[in-house]
């Protein structure tokens, strides 16, 4: 057939609905295996890189497989080799279990495959982000009045609101470089806010001490500003942190608003992982600084338990983004007129291409209330807490750090020194992983080796915690013991 004749009656592509129906269950039941196992499956099989890439190595199917046979790939190759974020002792990084709920809203999402450029490509999936946001904007308390957009992450949040700063610090100074601009942030920040000020062209980064509780101190924050403004540098943005990834570290928000707010510069909170804590009682305070703040990240994907990806950047004045972001070309011309029918989410960030990742969120709370949620939050704090007392029981364990649901701690035996101390609990770390029962991430806390745990799963439960203290004591005596022989 060349390219001049018909086209058949039927598009091999346009799949019968009957035929999705089966694909689409025997997909599902793929799914349900998976989310049955999760509690008792290794967290993750052991697999070198060169194993794994020789698993999927082929060239470019030009004819397709049957559905069995695919099926059979996807539960060896795909499924057999993921990690198990939902199992109970996934405490690495700030990677949460996620709600099956929002996984087959998501579902959905991609079968109605909606752009969510502008309301007039989407109506109903751009009206629901902008509930959504509304949504968010009063659970945890930044009262903007839902302004903002669903991003990938808190590092496109974060990089969103940098390029506003920037672009509202060279408008409030005319003629200022951007060589001239300056980031504040502390050691603790997250890493995306460096990197975004690298990308953006940002001249000063200023990573700022922090005090014994590793959070900034207005007065750090307020003598940076005075110096730089002397030496006629811009300050830009500060960014403050509300549960650092480190040790889930929460800066005293209202205190740096207040010094933004002496001199008017933009203050950025970070809380892609710890604002959700806003709905706890025990957290509520988090909500006066944010409620001062001109911007906020915060990533559902981690402690609202939505599927990857879904972060939010929060803005009390929208017109800041429309002023970085906002341009026109003839062809994305909007022709509607009434305000809620003439909203395009192009002029408030860098996609113009966006998936509808409202749904998942809007289907959770819709489904299970945000009750649920506020209480699932509560209990990974409890969690913590009790992980901290176990800790402080036990004469052989030291903790270290601990905030939100983050716990920080290491084995110190009696007699061993600093660089020992380091290898036995680098030692433990690994004994830990080789179980394939559990998955931490270690950190380094003023120059000491850390077992790092973040709690954000539904699933975990004492029984996980206590698992967790009882093979950290066994796995730290085998090691001080085999630390003692090497070095005789």
């Amino acid at each position: 057939m060349n390219h001049h004749d018909a086209p058949a009656a039927r598009s091999e592509l346009d799949m019968p609905v009957e035929r999705f129906r089966q694909l689409g269950g025997d997909m599902l039941e793929l799914a349900a295996q998976w989310l049955a196992a999760e509690p008792d499956a290794p967290v993750l099989r052991h697999c070198s890189g060169v194993e794994l890439a020789a698993l999927f190595e082929q060239p470019p199917p030009e004819q397709g497989i049957d559905a069995a046979r695919l099926l059979e790939e996807l539960r060896d190759k795909v499924l057999r080799h993921s990690r198990h974020n939902g199992h109970p002792r996934q405490f690495a990084h700030v990677c949460a279990s996620p709600d099956p709920v929002g996984a087959l809203a998501d579902l959905l999402a991609s079968a109605i495959n909606q752009n969510v450029t502008a309301w007039r490509s989407a109506p109903a999936a751009a009206t629901v982000e902008r509930q959504v946001l509304h949504w968010l904007d009063a659970l945890v308390g930044f009262d903007g009045g839902g302004h903002g957009l669903l991003l990938g992450g808190g590092s496109a949040a974060n990089l969103h609101a940098l390029g506003a700063a920037v672009e509202h610090a060279q408008r409030r100074h005319p003629g200022t470089a951007r060589e001239r601009l300056v980031l504040y942030t502390s050691r603790e920040t997250h890493l995306s806010l460096a990197k975004a000020a690298r990308f953006l062209g940002v001249g000063h980064v200023r990573s700022l001490a922090v005090d014994a509780a590793r959070r900034l101190q207005p007065d750090t924050l307020r003598a940076a500003l005075a110096a730089d403004r002397a030496a006629g540098l811009v300050p830009t943005l500060v960014a403050a942190s509300a549960g650092t990834a480190n040790a889930g570290s929460i800066d005293p928000l209202a205190e740096l608003a207040a010094v933004c707010g002496e001199i008017g510069v933009w203050f950025h909170v970070d809380g892609a992982y710890g604002a959700p804590a806003a709905l706890t009682p025990a957290y509520a305070f988090l909500r006066e600084g944010f409620a001062r703040a001109d911007s906020l990240s915060l990533d559902p994907h981690k402690w609202l338990y939505a599927p990857f990806d879904t972060g939010v950047l929060l803005v009390r004045d929208p017109q800041r983004l429309r002023d970085a972001y906002a341009d026109t070309s003839e062809y994305i011309t909007v022709t509607e007129t009434a305000p809620l029918e003439s909203h395009a989410f192009w002029d408030y960030g860098m996609e113009l291409s966006r998936r509808f990742r409202a749904l998942k969120l809007w289907v959770m709370f819709k489904l299970r209330g945000v009750d649920a949620y506020r209480r699932a939050i509560a209990d990974n704090i409890a969690l913590r807490a009790y992980l901290d007392r176990r800790v402080r029981a036990e004469a052989e364990l030291e903790l270290l750090a601990s905030d939100l649901s983050i716990s920080c701690f290491r084995y110190r035996p009696a007699g061993a020194d600093a660089a020992a101390l380091d290898r036995i609990n680098a030692a433990i770390q690994a004994q830990l992983l080789a179980t394939g029962e559990i998955v931490l991430s270690p950190t380094t806390l003023d120059g000491r080796y850390s077992l790092r745990v973040c709690i954000v799963n539904f699933r975990s439960r004492r029984a996980d915690i206590d698992w967790l203290v009882e093979r950290v004591l066994a796995f730290g005596r085998q090691a001080h013991a085999a630390d003692r022989d090497a070095a005789r």
